[in-house]
């Protein structure tokens, strides 16, 4: 299975309704980082459509080849800059008559316009060499309204290197690039059913009385009753059409019968489901009983106009605001399920099946989606960290090794099975592999929750974890301990009810 990455930003290009399905060394598709300037090279001209905007996309792949800063010691960049000087008998700059070489007119960005015709046969040329080492190419370029202005343009002939970007992702870009009001516009008239405002006015205007730890103070008790709130994590649920997640900000239901008679967004709908959410993010509606929203601690932010809103939570968060916090794993659906098969088949369930084996893996899964949610982070590498932490243990004892066996796992697979990983996430998830049974509480989120995520399941082995050696303030409260171990099948309930609450801590830590 080939395996690409997102090896570009966010990248746009004029209006193409007419994104063509073909492409070639001769016919490539050319993108560029700033909004206004696929506008530019379209001629700023005003769409006689609104809807027909600039196209956003990602540029995923296995390599690329960045020319914007063309270095000679680069043997890549020498390789390809030789080829084009053999190629051409006469490097001359048109308009002073001086003689320069191919490396002068790469680093200026008037390649294209060598000729001075409009032919681009220097430029197209290039490509069809660079093509043949990576499978997009950045480079400057100052034709076509960029004003003389040199400005880096991508660069591929692979359709399927062209990937839509998500609300999220190109959300992220217009923030950077567009005052506020055309932001709203643009929200408003091109993305209606996905409540990009709404749900924002809701993360940042809750009100605490309705939190499903606090409503039973303001509802009669029958009403409180028939809510299904349970006091614990619990799953909440919400009807959407098939393309979409559950989204900070979201009406959702706490059970999944409501969900699928009520399902939102106007369209057909499939209940999705999001796992151990705490009481602290679920609100009553204030309709009826089953009627609830969700809004995740992470993503709030009181007292903050939309705009701030939005500007205030980072580029990961606001991807996962727009787009779920489950994109990520549904959208590399397929690779983990690659990852999965692989240590399933090479997995002696016999020798360690019995405490460290699937059944822990999934429940290790699941905390780890809770624990990501905690943190405000994609649950990705923790989640794929459940699958893989224990894969490569010898037998269901100690076995010290463990963990580094499994960092080295990951990273001899790292350009292949976990090759559409950024560089940073096969790092934490290898980092988090080989010290996860060393009792370590400190690194960076990603590693903190797939530590958390193990040690939450220690019921299983009959040990209670000790908030000591957990390393977030989600994992430490005593209602998530004790719906773990109702989980590994220690028996949560009758854990945490036995004690008071200041006498909670010391029983973790016996």
């Amino acid at each position: 299975m080939t395996i690409a990455r997102d090896i570009s930003p966010v990248v746009f290009r004029e209006p193409d309704n007419r994104l063509r399905v073909r492409g070639d060394e001769q016919r490539p598709w050319f993108f560029t980082e700033a909004y206004s300037q696929a506008k530019l090279y379209a001629g700023n001209q005003k769409w006689p459509d609104p809807k027909d905007e600039p196209v956003a996309c990602v540029l995923a792949g296995r390599t690329v080849l960045d020319l914007t800063a063309p270095d000679p010691a680069d043997a890549r960049h020498r390789a390809i800059v030789d080829a084009l000087t053999a190629e051409f008998d006469d490097w001359t700059c048109r308009r002073s008559g001086e003689p320069r070489d191919a490396w002068s007119f790469l680093e200026a960005g008037d390649l294209y316009d060598y000729e001075g015709t409009g032919s681009g046969q220097r430029w197209h040329a290039l490509f069809r060499i660079a093509f043949e080492h990576a499978d997009a190419v950045r480079v400057l370029d100052m034709t076509d309204g960029t004003k003389g202005q040199p400005v880096p343009v991508w660069v591929t002939h692979q359709r399927d290197t062209i990937r839509m970007a998500t609300l999220g992702e190109e959300l992220g870009a217009r923030l950077k690039q567009q005052p506020w009001e055309e932001i709203e516009a643009w929200l408003e008239a091109h993305h209606p059913q996905a409540g990009v405002l709404e749900r924002v006015d809701r993360m940042r205007r809750p009100d605490h009385d309705q939190r499903a730890d606090r409503v039973h103070r303001v509802v009669p008790q029958r009403n409180f009753d028939a809510m299904g709130i349970t006091g614990a994590p619990q799953p909440v649920y919400r009807g959407v059409p098939a393309a979409y997640e559950v989204l900070p900000g979201d009406w959702i239901a706490l059970n999944a019968r409501y969900a699928s008679e009520h399902g939102g967004r106007g369209q057909a709908a499939f209940v999705k489901t999001l796992p151990l959410v705490h009481p602290e993010d679920i609100f009553w509606a204030g309709s009826d009983e089953s009627e609830f929203l969700y809004l995740p601690t992470g993503w709030r932010r009181e007292d903050v106009s939309r705009e701030e809103y939005l500007r205030l939570l980072p580029a990961e968060q606001l991807r996962m605001f727009c787009d779920g916090e489950m994109a990520s794993l549904t959208r590399h659906a397929r690779e983990i399920r690659a990852i999965e098969d692989h240590v399933h088949q090479g997995f002696d369930v016999e020798a360690c099946g019995l405490y460290h084996g699937p059944d822990h893996w999934a429940r290790v899964s699941q905390h780890a989606l809770a624990v990501s949610r905690s943190l405000g982070i994609d649950p990705l590498v923790p989640y794929i960290f459940g699958l893989v932490h224990d894969s490569q243990r010898l037998d269901d004892g100690a076995d010290p090794e463990h963990g580094p066996r499994a960092a080295a796992f990951v990273r001899k697979r790292r350009h292949d099975l976990f090759a559409f990983l950024p560089d940073d996430a096969v790092e934490a998830l290898a980092l988090a592999c080989d010290l996860h049974s060393d009792g370590q509480t400190e690194g960076e989120p990603w590693v903190r929750a797939c530590f958390d995520a193990d040690r939450l399941d220690l019921g299983r082995i009959n040990i209670v974890p000790d908030p000591d050696y957990l390393c977030t303030d989600y994992a430490r409260r005593p209602e998530v301990i004790a719906a773990a171990l109702a989980m590994s099948g220690r028996g949560g309930e009758d854990f945490i009810e036995d004690d008071d609450s200041e006498g909670r801590l010391q029983r973790y830590g016996a």
